[in-house]
């Protein structure tokens, strides 16, 4: 480092900086740098308590250093890079300070305890993921023996419009944008409609409400804000795609169509959101070697 000039330093334009304005860069500074640590002792009673004290403490820690850190400071730099550097030696001061260390300690083991917390909500997560992409490939299996669904899920899912809808509202399922209902021209039933809505329209509109209701209780704990829509647009897709290449598609085609598409949506977000900042309670090889083996015996 090259030692501090009495008469000032240089500017990019060659123009000297007095003494006067480094100082002031320097108070400026340190208040700054003190105020976003006045923000992290906000966030604890405890340390909040101590912040009078701190704050005194280490404002004289800084105006001793002042000259030290000044000296350092490199010839021909804006004043945001000068800004730059002094904050990091005033980090190193803060991280060596003693008490600062002490009333930190606790803030850095809970720190550390939700660190882990977090791998561990990560690891729950993927269980009940991979818990749902077991499910799936069981529903494949009894959707190809037509055992799916059962009669009781039918009437109830019928029940339930007949009940709970307008007369003339043919929608038996809404969320995250996709739409199941009755094949309908009425122009007032499809009023119910928004443009954006993709729209599954086939005459086991009960079935497919039965199917999206219950990989939607399945999903719990799963699908948020985020993903839901991306979620339920691919079981509307997939099924979409088999009515447009045949509008008198059986149910049994339409629900496989929903739990494939499912199912590779879930392999593809497998590949996305699976890594390695967890707590490794997940082997997902070895679950999914069990899982082929319990479906290609």
């Amino acid at each position: 480092m090259q030692a501090f000039c009495h008469k000032g330093i240089l500017n990019r334009t060659g123009e000297g900086m007095p003494d006067k304005d480094l100082v002031e860069l320097y108070r400026q500074t340190v208040d700054r740098f003190v105020n976003a640590i006045h923000r992290q002792f906000k966030t604890s009673n405890r340390l909040a308590d101590h912040w009078g004290q701190f704050e005194s403490h280490f404002r004289e820690i800084a105006e001793q250093h002042r000259s030290a850190i000044l000296a350092e400071l490199t010839l021909f730099e804006r004043h945001s890079k000068l800004r730059v550097t002094i904050t990091e030696r005033l980090s190193e001061l803060l991280e060596q300070d003693g008490f600062y260390q002490v009333l930190m300690a606790v803030e850095k083991r809970k720190e550390r305890l939700s660190d882990i917390i977090a791998k561990l909500d990560y690891d729950i997560w993927y269980v009940r993921f991979f818990r749902l992409r077991t499910k799936v490939i069981i529903y494949l299996l009894e959707a190809e023996q037509d055992d799916f669904l059962r009669e009781e899920d039918r009437h109830m899912y019928e029940r339930f419009r007949n009940r709970q809808r307008a007369m003339r509202n043919p929608i038996y399922w809404r969320g995250a944008g996709t739409v199941i209902m009755e094949p309908t021209e009425d122009v007032v039933a499809l009023r119910y409609l928004r443009d954006s809505d993709t729209v599954v329209m086939t005459r086991h509109a009960g079935a497919l409400h039965a199917t999206f209701e219950r990989l939607k209780h399945d999903a719990h704990g799963i699908l948020n804000y985020f993903n839901k829509r991306e979620f339920f647009g691919r079981l509307g897709t997939s099924v979409r795609e088999v009515i447009d290449r045949n509008p008198e598609a059986e149910e049994q085609e339409l629900v496989l169509a929903a739990l494939g598409g499912i199912k590779q949506l879930l392999s593809e977000w497998s590949g996305r959101y699976l890594h390695a900042g967890t707590l490794n309670v997940v082997d997902e090889g070895k679950l999914m070697k069990l899982t082929t083996e319990a479906r290609y015996p």
